[in-house]
């Protein structure tokens, strides 16, 4: 009885050493179990991010492929339109080009109608060949208030045949430059006019006039007084309407009286 008592004495603390130990590795090891669990958890939860990192890249490649397309679309869509605009622009362009062809010839046929110029010198004024003299402004002192070229409705085929000059009702008009009287008289819109031969094919036209105060055949001098303003024929008031004529043409006086 004393040696039973006496063993469990001496192997109580073995068992106890025993057990802790055993609680100890159990420990341990539920521990380990712990971490590795946690480990997968951790490679469960990184494997999941990647799938939806992976899912929404691919949400957004969608997308952008989406959004490439409709541009491409939108892009297409802009080229015709432009494509379109710029037929129609071509066509508008040549119709209207031609139009104003068409109407450049029109004006062009009145103003060479316009711009005739015909008469014929008797032949018994023995006119000169050529005059050497200087041009003058056949009425000095005045502004000049329409000018050849000009367009409107107030001239013989809509376009003005040479240069008004605002003078006063009687101011002396004065010969343009040496020349000799070819016609006189009333000669229709420009009311009593008179014209001047100054040789080589060039002649001068004085119209308008409320005296004529030179005769058929008589040579005049460059300023020499010929007549007075008027506003005789189709004049709106009293003014000196001039024309020059080379070889059958009417020409600028301006340019003219200049050269």
């Amino acid at each position: 009885m004393r040696v039973s008592r006496a063993l469990s004495l001496t192997t109580a603390p073995l068992a106890i050493a025993a057990l802790l130990a055993t609680s100890f590795s159990v420990t341990t090891i539920a521990s380990a179990k712990n971490q590795e669990a946690q480990k997968v958890a951790v490679a469960i939860g990184q494997i999941e991010a990647s799938r939806l990192s992976a899912r929404a890249v691919s949400v957004e490649t969608d997308q952008a492929i989406a959004l490439a397309r409709a541009v491409e679309q939108t892009t297409r869509s802009l080229v015709r339109q432009q494509k379109k605009l710029t037929t129609m622009a071509k066509i508008e362009a040549k119709e209207r080009k031609a139009e104003l062809a068409r109407l450049a010839a029109e004006r062009l046929l009145r103003e060479s109608r316009a711009m005739q110029f015909k008469i014929v010198i008797p032949r018994n004024l023995n006119l000169p060949a050529t005059f050497n003299s200087a041009k003058r402004i056949p009425v000095p002192g005045t502004r000049t208030t329409a000018y050849f070229g000009q367009r409107g409705w107030r001239w013989h085929g809509g376009v003005h045949t040479g240069l008004d000059f605002d003078g006063y009702q009687g101011q002396s008009v004065k010969a343009a430059a040496d020349g000799v009287v070819i016609a006189r008289g009333w000669d229709g819109s420009y009311g009593y006019s008179i014209l001047l031969a100054h040789g080589g094919g060039v002649i001068t036209r004085y119209a308008h006039l409320s005296a004529m105060d030179v005769s058929m055949g008589k040579r005049v001098k460059a300023g020499q007084h010929i007549g007075k303003v008027g506003s005789t024929g189709n004049a709106s008031g009293s003014h000196l309407h001039f024309e020059v004529a080379i070889k059958d043409r009417l020409v600028n006086p301006l340019l003219w009286l200049r050269g």
